[in-house]
């Protein structure tokens, strides 16, 4: 995580610039963070949003109105890092119950 912090410090300090200031080296190492910030953010953002979940004091309709996104990108980046419902004998690829 230290790393993840100094990299999103760098992408911010280069961010806050003018990008016609910043070096092609600068431009190349702006967009390669970005990019890996765009594709890690589903991941992230699922962690975050099933940790508050978790919590047992919003619903997924509140949870999606506080974040401004869609109740069913809320819950389907949420969903792979919530625990299984007690109980539920139904596999969670499948949705089939066990034999």
């Amino acid at each position: 995580m230290p790393q993840d912090a100094e990299r999103l410090a760098e992408l911010a300090r280069l961010l806050a610039r003018d990008v016609q200031d910043l070096s092609d080296e600068e431009l190349i190492e702006a967009a390669r963070a970005s990019g890996e910030l765009t594709r890690l953010g589903p991941e992230r953002t699922g962690r975050l949003l099933a940790e508050l979940y978790g919590r047992d004091r919003l619903s997924w309709p509140r949870i999606a109105e506080l974040v401004g996104l869609p109740m069913t990108t809320v819950y389907s980046w949420a969903r792979p890092y919530l625990p299984p419902d007690p109980g539920d004998e139904r596999s969670p690829r499948q949705g089939r119950s066990k034999t």
